[in-house]
């Protein structure tokens, strides 16, 4: 402004000299000299407009940038993403950004001269304090985690909106106000107990899948040597001249045996190991069929009410793991309720949607028939109830109890790619719910169960292939007192050089599925292929993925479990033999 002054008072100067001269020399005649003069003086007057000119030109470009820079500034400044204060020492708002109106939901005229405290949590009222106390006693930059609750929020209402926020406030140069910004940390908040489920159900996972392979080596090797065992019992129950004191004794080994397999039963199932013959089922006909029996497994004392939801969606699974889920979730009901009490089954329709899967991540969001199980038994704490699933944990005695039903219905349930919640309270009850995926297809009719008035024979040759000696010798023992010609082989590799060397029909080939070198299935898929017709019968005391081969899946490939009873083999053999 000063230069621009002094530029306007030489201009006056000159404009000055000028009028004077300019007479003078019309008057007196001037020489040229004085002309000279004149045009000097003409031209340094157009020289300092033109310097003038720019000058001014360049202070509005100055005052332009200046307004822009201001508009800058503002627009970051309001609507920047963090909520920007300024703060006196009682933690009165004498200054607010947009964004910081936003978060705390209060118009900015009513929101100056308002103290953030009031917004703060109760609980975290200390915190903020000497987040205040810090920064104006000792002028440094401190930061803290608290809770905000914006206007809108109503602490004593169920939805009491929160938000988790950082502060960071630094005090002014004078020491009589601080800046502090507002970092929304809600949402990342959230992420991180997303992620710590997240991670929990990884471990739980891995877990199982450790204890899963180790179970289905167990079970292999177990059920092995129960199949010896029930198959000698069977072998002497069967001898005519056995005087029947002794014969109640061996009925009594074979019922521990039994209850020995269902032990291993329980171990691949929870380890979702289990092998399983999937079906279409009406689920309100699979649950009635175990309903029937319930009251006499929990006795007089429990009542049972059921209600079974109409025109239910179908399920694909195995039958008899619906008996394994309801009859493990009664027997600990019972357990829990330790004298009279209700034990409430109810299936219904539901669908889950975006919204309750992100409250519950283990279930994806679909269409799922629910299976409902409540007792107003004793019930469990939030320590027991995080446990709950674990295999081998029970708050039960060792001797009454495994520890394995509530582990063998979360593995079912898994292994049917569903999922299990449950939720209880010490004093008043547990309720389990079972989500199971829904089918839209056929339902597969219900065989009728018949026992045979006596075991069918037959004259067909029969090749067994199964590496574990005492097996492979009962197993003989078997077939051959059913009239069959049996082909032995202890190897795959034996099988395909027997196979290759007979020259007669083989009709069925009986292989177990976990063996060295080459597994069963393939065994099997080899032998059809150069023997078309060629009946298959599985069996095997633990069955992984060897059961299913992405080749070839037309081939029919049924399944014999290990231990198999003496009538079971009989049937099953008789049954393949039948089918044209």
């Amino acid at each position: 402004m000063k230069k621009k002054k002094a530029l306007s008072d030489d201009l006056n100067e000159l404009r000055g000299r000028a009028e004077k001269s300019w007479p003078k020399a019309r008057k007196n005649n001037a020489d040229i000299a004085s002309s000279e003069e004149l045009h000097r003086v003409i031209h340094e007057l157009s020289i300092h407009q033109i310097e003038l000119e720019m000058q001014q030109e360049e202070l509005l470009q100055s005052r332009a940038d200046l307004e822009e820079s201001l508009e800058r500034y503002s627009d970051l400044y309001e609507f920047a993403p963090l909520g920007y204060l300024t703060l006196a020492r009682d933690s009165t708002i004498l200054d607010v950004n947009l964004t910081a109106t936003k978060m705390l939901n209060v118009n900015r005229s009513l929101l100056k001269g308002d103290r953030l405290g009031r917004f703060v949590a109760f609980h975290d009222l200390p915190v903020f304090n000497s987040l205040l106390d810090t920064v104006f006693g000792s002028h440094e930059q401190k930061s803290a985690e608290v809770m905000l609750m914006p206007s809108n929020s109503d602490s004593k209402a169920d939805n009491v909106t929160v938000m988790t926020v950082r502060i960071d406030a630094v005090v002014s140069d004078d020491g009589q106000e601080c800046r502090a910004i507002l970092t929304d940390l809600t949402r990342q908040k959230e992420v991180e107990k997303q992620n710590v489920v997240l991670q929990f159900n990884l471990m739980q996972a891995q877990k199982m899948e450790s204890i899963g392979r180790l179970a289905g080596g167990v079970a292999h090797d177990f059920n092995n040597m129960l199949q010896v065992m029930l198959g000698n019992i069977d072998l002497l129950i069967d001898t005519e001249d056995m005087k029947s004191s002794v014969r109640e004794i061996f009925s009594d080994l074979r019922m521990s045996v039994l209850k020995s397999a269902g032990l291993t039963s329980q171990l691949l199932a929870f380890a979702r190991r289990q092998p399983i013959e999937i079906e279409v089922l009406d689920f309100n006909v699979a649950v009635s069929h175990t309903l029937g029996m319930l009251q006499r497994l929990l006795g007089t004392n429990i009542d049972v009410i059921y209600k079974l939801s109409k025109d239910l969606w179908p399920v694909q699974m195995d039958s008899s793991q619906i008996d394994q889920i309801i009859t493990n979730l009664a027997i600990n009901a019972r357990d829990a309720i330790q004298g009279i009490g209700t034990l409430s089954i109810e299936t219904r329709n539901v669908t889950v949607d975006a919204d309750f899967s992100r409250d519950h991540p283990e279930i994806v969001p679909g269409h799922y028939v629910l299976l409902s199980v409540q007792d107003n038994g004793s019930g469990m704490d939030k320590k027991t109830l995080d446990s709950v699933f674990e295999p081998f944990f029970s708050t039960k005695s060792s001797i009454t109890s495994t520890g394995l039903g509530l582990a063998t219905v979360h593995g079912i349930v898994m292994q049917n790619n569903g999922a299990v919640l449950v939720s209880s309270e010490v004093g008043k009850g547990t309720t389990f719910e079972i989500y199971l995926p829904s089918y839209e297809g056929i339902i597969s009719p219900s065989p009728l169960l018949k026992t045979p008035e006596k075991l069918s024979t037959g004259h067909e040759i029969i090749l067994l292939v199964e590496d574990d000696k005492s097996v492979r010798d009962i197993t003989f023992e078997f077939l051959k007192s059913f009239g069959y010609t049996v082909l032995v082989a202890a190897s795959p590799q034996e099988a395909l050089t027997l196979a290759s060397d007979y020259s007669g029909i083989i009709h069925l080939l009986i292989t177990d599925v976990i063996m060295p070198v080459m597994n069963g299935r393939d065994l099997a898929m080899l032998l059809t292929k150069k023997r078309p017709g060629l009946k298959v019968l599985l069996i095997s005391g633990y069955a992984d993925d060897s059961l299913s081969s992405k080749e070839d899946q037309h081939v029919s490939m049924p399944f014999l479990g290990k231990p198999f009873s003496r009538i079971e083999l009989a049937l099953k053999v008789r049954e393949l033999l039948e089918v044209q």
